[in-house]
C-alpha cells in the first residue's frame, strides 16, 4: 500500500514539473516528506526542486538525514557543495562513496552513469587541489580542468564547430565563418554574467551561459539560423573549454556582447589585443 502511494506521488510531480506547476509539485513532496522521513528518493526530488530555485540551505535541510550511498542523494549533494564551494565536504562524500555500490544503482547503464560522475567529481577535486590522483586516460576536456590552456580551448571549438569534417563525424551546430572565433572566444569571457550562470552538472562539471548574438550560426542538420551560443566554463571562473551556437533561448537569461566587442568579431581589419584574462567568481561575499 505504502508502495503504491509513493508510486503515484512520484507520477503525479514528474506530470506537474512537465507542466511547469513546481510549487504544486513541491507541496506533493513535502506532504509524503512529513510522514515518511526517510526515503532518498523523494528527498532527492524536493532537493532538486530547492536548487534549481537557488534554495541551497533548505536542499541541503532536506538531505541531512538521507543516506549519501543513494546515488540520487550523493548527486544532488554534490551539486549544492559545489555551489555553495563547501569542497572540503565534497571530498568527504567522494572519498566515502568512492569505492561502494551505490545502493539504487541496478542496471548497467546506471553503474557506468555513477562511476562516470564520481570520475568527474574526482577531476573537479585535484583540480582543487584536494589531493587524489589523476585518472587515466585523460579526455579533452579533463584535462582542461587540470591544467587550462585557453589555446587548446578555441582550437577545440574551431575544430568541432566551424567545419564539417569529411567523414561526417562532427554534427554539431557551427558557427558561420565570417566571425572571427577568437574574438568571439575572448568577447564571451569578458562579458560573461555570473548571476546567469546554469550549472550542469549531470553531465560535465561546468558552467554554462547563453549568449545573444543575431545569426551568428546555424544547423547544418536542417540550415536553421541560429540566434544564440551557449558558453561552457570550468566552475566560478570564465575559463572557457567549449562553445557552440544554439536555438532559441528565453533573452531574459541571456548574457550580451557590448556593441564595441562586436567590432572586431565581424570585421577582421579591428583587431583587440588579443590578450585573454582570467577572472574567478564566488558565491561567497568576500570579507572587508
Amino acid at each position: 500500500m505504502e508502495k503504491d502511494i509513493k508510486t503515484a506521488i512520484l507520477k503525479e510531480v514528474k506530470a506537474k514539473i512537465q507542466l511547469g506547476d513546481i510549487n504544486h509539485a513541491e507541496c506533493l513532496l513535502k506532504g509524503y516528506l512529513s510522514y515518511e522521513h526517510k526515503d532518498p528518493e523523494i528527498s532527492s526530488i524536493l532537493a532538486k526542486i530547492y536548487e534549481q530555485k537557488g534554495e541551497l540551505k533548505q536542499a541541503l535541510k532536506v538531505l541531512k538525514d538521507q543516506n549519501s550511498n543513494y546515488f540520487c542523494v550523493f548527486e544532488e549533494l554534490v551539486k549544492i557543495y559545489i555551489k555553495l564551494e563547501k569542497y572540503n565536504r565534497l571530498y568527504d562524500i567522494w572519498k566515502e562513496n568512492n569505492q561502494r555500490n551505490f545502493q539504487d544503482v541496478k542496471t548497467k547503464k546506471q553503474i557506468n552513469d555513477a562511476k562516470n560522475y564520481l570520475r568527474r567529481t574526482q577531476i573537479l577535486l585535484k583540480s582543487l587541489n584536494k589531493g587524489v590522483e589523476v585518472p587515466k586516460d585523460l579526455s579533452y576536456k579533463e584535462r582542461q580542468y587540470l591544467n587550462y590552456n585557453y589555446k587548446q580551448a578555441l582550437e577545440h571549438i574551431i575544430e568541432r564547430h566551424t567545419t564539417i569534417d569529411n567523414n561526417l563525424t562532427n554534427k554539431g551546430t557551427l558557427f558561420f565563418n565570417r566571425y572571427d572565433i577568437e574574438e568571439l572566444f575572448l568577447a564571451a569571457s569578458r562579458n560573461i554574467d555570473f548571476k546567469k550562470r546554469e550549472l550542469k552538472l549531470d553531465y560535465t562539471y561546468s558552467d554554462c551561459y547563453i549568449f545573444k548574438y543575431e545569426k551568428i550560426g546555424r544547423n547544418p542538420l536542417n540550415n536553421r539560423i541560429l540566434n544564440y551560443f551557449r558558453v561552457a566554463t570550468i566552475p566560478n571562473t570564465n575559463k572557457i573549454i567549449t562553445m557552440y551556437p544554439v536555438s532559441k533561448k528565453i533573452s531574459s537569461n541571456a548574457c550580451y556582447l557590448t556593441e564595441t566587442d562586436k567590432l572586431p568579431i565581424c570585421n577582421s581589419i579591428i583587431h583587440t589585443d588579443k590578450v585573454y584574462r582570467v577572472k574567478t567568481y564566488s558565491l561567497k561575499k568576500k570579507k572587508k
